[in-house]
């Protein structure tokens, strides 16, 4: 079930940012501001077991910004990544802004294949943009259908295996 994001999921998005992204992980100051922020946007993939997967994006006056998604190494394959991003890229929609943006190291492909696939194109290079591997970042963009016609209102939920692997800071 994808649900709304709440301060009181912390202690589980902290346990959760931790497997998932290491020592990229956001800290819990960090990450309770994302939840707090009025322009941020967050939601959970939770079932019985617990929180399996999260993201969010910030709301900008026209444009969002994809700020993070991952998912629990064992509950990959499942498409919990690409559901979360389509529920995430709708909300966007809802809202009225014309495009949503993201950041994702180069050498991430399976989440650039998932991006690609939910319509996003690659607008520019970030040199150096992940520290300290001083890794590069791919800035990826859409529009949302506030712009008029295109790929956006037709988000699929028919994902390839690859899709759920999606982890932008990994």
């Amino acid at each position: 079930m994808i649900r709304a994001a709440a301060l009181e999921d912390l202690d589980r998005l902290i346990d959760l940012e931790t497997r998932v992204f290491g020592d990229q992980a956001w800290s819990q100051q960090e990450l309770r501001f994302e939840l707090s922020a009025s322009s941020r946007t967050y939601l959970v993939w939770e079932d019985q077991v617990g929180i399996l997967g999260y993201g969010g994006y910030w709301s900008g006056e026209r444009d969002a910004e994809l700020m993070t998604i991952g998912v629990l190494p064992e509950a990959r394959h499942r498409g919990i990544a690409g559901s979360l991003l389509a529920r995430l890229i709708a909300g966007a929609d809802r809202e009225g802004l014309q495009r949503m943006s993201l950041k994702v190291r180069v050498d991430n492909t399976a989440a650039i294949d998932l991006y690609r696939d939910l319509g996003f194109s690659q607008a520019g290079l970030c040199r150096g943009y992940y520290q300290p591997e001083d890794v590069d970042a791919w800035t990826m963009t859409r529009s949302l259908s506030s712009v008029g016609p295109g790929p956006v209102g037709s988000v699929s939920s028919n994902l390839s295996d690859r899709q759920e692997r999606i982890i932008d800071h990994e």
